[in-house]
Order: C-alpha cells, then structure tokens, then sequence
C-alpha cells in the first residue's frame, strides 16, 4: 500500500501548534504536559546535607525538559511534601514498585528508577525565573501537579469520582514565578539614584510659570559653577 499525503486545515489545533511554531524543542512555558519519563536519577545532598531529588527528563511530544525535581527529603533528613507527589506520579505512570538500582552515567555511577523510565504521565510545570551566580536570568520548572494522562485527572479526583477541574483551574491561575534576585541599580524609592528626567522628591522640577533668567543671571550662575567645580579638582 503507497503512502497518501496527508492535508492541512487551519482549525483550534492548529492554531495553537503555529503558536509553539520556532520555538524549539524545549519545554519553556507554564502549563499542563503529558510527557514520557526519558529519565529519573537521584540526586544526593551535598556538604552534609541529606536531601534527596529525583531529576526527571521529559519528552512531551517532541518538547523536552531536563532538570526538573522533586524533592522528598529534606537536609534534616525528613520526608516532605515531595513523597506525595512520588506516590501521585507512580499512580499516574501505572506503577506500584519503585526499585533504585546503579547504573553507569555520564558523570560516573548514579542511582535510578528504571520502571518509571519509559512511563507517561501527567505534569503541570510551573516556570521558576531565577538568577545565576554570573547575574545573568535563567529559568526551572517547578512540578505542581501531577495527573493521569488521558483523563487529566489528579488522584483525589480520581479517588472521590470528581470531574477533571483542577489541572485546568491550574491552567488559569497560576503563573511564572520570579525568584530572580534584584538588582540594585534597577530599585526605585528613595534613596535610588535619580536620572535627569525623572519625577519624584529631589528631581529638578520646571515651572512652567517661572520667568526665565536673564542674560547676566545665566553668566554669574556658570561662573559660580565652575569655580566650585575647580576648587573641589585641581589640576
């Protein structure tokens, strides 16, 4: 049987595929994703710390992100919120065992699940904006809810046969969240240096009203300038 080609339609669809039109195979927005698990790695607390992450890597159709944590033990050594979103992401992925087991990386041996690698399951990503130690902006992605892919439905609607609402009250409400720190140069209020042309208290103000200088006010001001400035900088 020969190949057919395929036609087009301008419809809902795709519109919003022209809208992720150039922007690459990455993941960089906020929102709700079904994605397969390309990879889940631990990841161990430095300095003593004795926190513990899993690391995912997700391909969402053709769209990636790598990097994005969960963490479920803190530094204390203490589980946190992050073992309920574990035990929500193996309900979605269909698992009911998490075995870790050692493998050879790209940056010597490391700790993974492989029966959550090759699942699909469901993530909303919040996008974290943030700074680099360089000044410079980044971004991460934060997992705030997990959900069951076809259904989009989070495990307490499931449980309590509840439609699917919540990834979708997600999809409205929440937005990037900016953790990037400030920069001083940026900050308004006082104290902050003014340029030339702003308002505020202690910028220069016209009055329209004023009568303008003459000629001799104008020479006798220039030259009280300039003295003061020679004084304060010999040369």
């Amino acid at each position: 049987m020969m190949n057919q080609p395929i036609a087009f339609s301008w419809t809902k669809e795709a519109k919003e595929a022209a809208l992720k039109a150039g922007s690459g195979a990455v993941i960089s927005e906020t929102g709700a994703y079904e994605a397969d698990i390309v990879s889940a790695i631990y990841e161990f607390g430095k300095d003593g710390s004795q926190s513990q992450t899993l690391l995912l890597s997700l391909d969402a159709d053709g769209q990636k992100a790598n990097f994005v944590r969960i963490n479920f033990i803190g530094r204390d050594g203490n589980q946190n919120y992050g073992m309920g979103t574990v035990a929500a992401l193996m309900w979605a992925a269909n698992v009911k065992d998490l075995r870790p087991q050692q493998r050879n990386g790209q940056d010597g041996t490391e700790w993974f699940l492989p029966d959550l690698e090759g699942r699909r399951a469901g993530f909303f990503l919040q996008k974290v904006l943030t700074t680099k130690q360089n000044g410079s902006d980044s971004y991460k992605f934060e997992v705030r809810h997990i959900f069951q892919p076809g259904t989009r439905l989070t495990y307490k609607e499931y449980s309590e046969k509840a439609p699917a609402e919540t990834i979708a009250n997600l999809e409205r409400t929440v937005k990037d969240k900016d953790d990037r720190r400030a920069h001083d140069q940026n900050r308004g209020g006082w104290g902050a240096p003014n340029s030339q042309n702003s308002g505020g208290w202690g910028a220069p103000q016209n009055d329209p009203n004023a009568v303008p200088d003459s000629r001799l006010q104008q020479a006798m001001r220039q030259q009280n300038q300039t003295q003061e400035f020679d004084d304060d900088i010999p040369f």
